[in-house]
């Protein structure tokens, strides 16, 4: 939930207190004092994170990390807590992205189990708790788990983004699993950097693949020459690509084998959508279930995509040798 002006201000009206912040369902009582009041609030040092534009602050000087430092830079305020679950994958995205805008913004961690009265001042009920201050107000925020995407969007909206490659945008797009993002920036690296076409091309089949759009996969593939240095990779999607027209959506796939727990046909059709989904170990079980069901089902298939996925993932690597195993066993 991302809260603009309006609700940030309506959240330091009252001045009503509270005792207890929760997170992911768990509760942790704090401190039901009265309001922490930072003119009255004593500076000393604190420990700074080693890490750029990124450091921590207490009740002695948030004051002056925040509030006055927001005067000159926009900071964004991070309330966290150790025994916090979403705030493991949030704090160290946020100091990702905080290296990466280069110091046009800077973040504070405030751990709120440390910081009590610092969690009372701002109404911390919930954590995380992220809020966004410039000339010592809090203009912006969201409160909760958000998606990558999310928080980007939130940053961009208060500091203009770092100007990146596209291809870097595009690949951090597609690990973070935002593959609108991702496709926008391949297609801008397409027009923009023609000397990086064929990493554009291969990212842009990737994400069809996801989509099961086999025909605009294999488009992107074959603008990539045969002795592109990529080509090993392009070779495993095009493995990959051979698995489309089985697949499905693993959704009814998963309902239909809920009442018919041993048709080797939905065993496959899964392994393949799997497969095309890049989730080799899942793809891997599936195909395994076939061999252990029907070795004989269309001619050896599941024996046989299983060969073909350990040549995709690299016959030497950790998945393939664990399963190799899995099958002679089967087999033997």
């Amino acid at each position: 939930m991302v809260e603009r002006r309006d609700a940030i201000a309506g959240r330091f009206a009252s001045q009503d207190k509270w005792s207890t912040v929760t997170c992911a369902g768990s509760e942790r009582c704090l401190w039901s004092a009265r309001i922490f009041c930072p003119e009255r609030a004593m500076f000393s040092p604190t420990a700074t994170s080693s890490k750029p534009y990124v450091s921590d602050a207490n009740e002695q000087n948030f004051q002056q990390r925040v509030l006055e430092r927001s005067a000159t830079v926009p900071v964004i305020v991070d309330f966290w807590a150790p025994w916090c679950e979403p705030c493991k994958t949030l704090g160290p995205l946020l100091e990702q992205l905080a290296a990466e805008w280069g110091g046009a913004f800077e973040l504070v961690k405030v751990d709120v189990e440390q910081n009590p009265r610092l969690a009372q001042a701002f109404r911390v009920q919930s954590i995380p708790l992220v809020y966004a201050f410039e000339k010592g107000q809090p203009v912006d925020g969201f409160q909760g788990a958000v998606t990558p995407a999310e928080v980007r969007q939130f940053l961009e909206r208060l500091v203009p983004p770092p100007k990146r490659n596209p291809l870097d945008v595009a690949k951090d797009a597609l690990a973070e699993g935002d593959n609108a993002r991702a496709q926008q920036y391949f297609q801008l690296a397409l027009a923009d950097k023609p000397e990086s076409a064929a990493e554009a091309h291969l990212g842009l089949a990737r994400i069809a693949l996801v989509h099961r759009d086999a025909e605009a996969a294999k488009a992107h593939l074959d603008q990539i020459k045969a002795d592109d240095p990529l080509s090993t990779q392009v070779q495993r999607l095009r493995g990959i690509l051979a698995f489309s027209t089985d697949a499905g959506k693993e959704e009814e796939l998963l309902a239909r084998l809920s009442e018919s727990p041993n048709d080797v046909s939905l065993f496959y059709a899964l392994g393949a959508t799997f497969a095309t989904q890049l989730r080799y170990e899942d793809a891997l079980d599936a195909f395994l279930k076939v061999v252990m069901l029907d070795r004989a089902f269309r001619e050896d298939a599941g024996r046989k995509a299983m060969l073909c996925l350990f040549d995709l993932v690299g016959t030497g690597s950790e998945v393939s040798v664990k399963y190799r195993k899995r099958l002679a066993a089967c087999l033997f």
